[in-house]
């Protein structure tokens, strides 16, 4: 079939569109995704660069940091009996125990177990008369005791920083030690000083103690009787010590594992 000249203008612009559009489909496109995809890795390359700048920013001076919180741990944790044999932990005690004069009768201690390290209950200083309670009634209208417990989140200057967090309880070992005891009575309470305000026993706490006088003994360790009474109604009974006493008290030893030397 022969063309004529206007046929063949509008078949050639026809065939031009055709090879654009396949050219469009078959190399333009294609082009243009791999561009896209490539301006999407970048992105990602440039985000995962800066993540990476802000971890070494993070990290800088990591071995002294390091260091010094080993420093610090290591300085808390000081006052803490490091875990070792029982007989070792008993010895300390009997240690203690010679250092106030008081005779170790018998003792028993536990295996290593879990103790759980609760922190202290603030109490407030202030001084509340059952006057200033009363008063305090008849101020409220309701007549209740508006007196609000003391909180991290209430307290006043005294009790620090409002809305500071109380410490979580912690878990750390412990032996218990039960033993009986003989001994001078202001021994004793020195004994019982000694763990409360001595920075070198403050983790060992004595959690129960019971004392009795003790009948007083002459050299060879017979009991002394004295005559009580008057005529005939004189009886003779054991003289009770007014200094000596005897009996029972279990310690709370708390221990922790020495923390190894950073490898830095």
């Amino acid at each position: 079939m022969k063309l004529n000249y206007r046929d063949r203008i509008v078949l050639t612009a026809v065939i031009v569109i055709l090879v654009w559009v396949a050219g469009v489909m078959l190399f333009i496109k294609p082009a243009i995704e791999r561009l896209q995809d490539s301006q999407a890795a970048l992105d990602d390359a440039k985000a995962t660069l800066s993540d990476l700048k802000e971890r070494n920013k993070a990290d800088e001076n990591l071995p002294e940091r390091i260091k010094t919180a080993y420093a610090e741990a290591t300085e808390m944790t000081k006052t803490f009996y490091s875990i070792q044999e029982n007989q070792a932990a008993s010895q300390k005690v009997d240690d203690l125990l010679d250092e106030n004069e008081i005779k170790n009768l018998d003792l028993s201690i536990s295996q290593y177990t879990p103790f759980t390290l609760r922190p202290y209950e603030y109490v407030s200083s202030k001084a509340v008369t059952e006057m200033d309670t009363e008063v305090q009634k008849y101020i409220n209208e309701d007549g209740s005791d508006s007196t609000e417990a003391i909180t991290p989140q209430n307290a006043d200057a005294e009790a620090g920083e409002k809305g500071e967090a109380v410490a979580a309880p912690v878990v750390i070992g412990c032996y218990e030690i039960t033993l009986s005891y003989k001994g001078k009575i202001d021994e004793v309470e020195k004994f019982c000083d000694k763990m409360q305000k001595s920075a070198k026993e403050k983790t060992m706490v004595v959690k129960a103690i019971d004392y009795k006088f003790s009948a007083e003994t002459d050299k060879d360790g017979n009991p002394v009787t004295e005559e009580v009474g008057e005529g005939d109604k004189k009886t003779k009974k054991t003289k009770i010590s007014e200094t000596d006493i005897e009996g029972t008290m279990t310690l709370t030893m708390m221990v922790i594992e020495k923390l190894p030397e950073p490898n830095v």
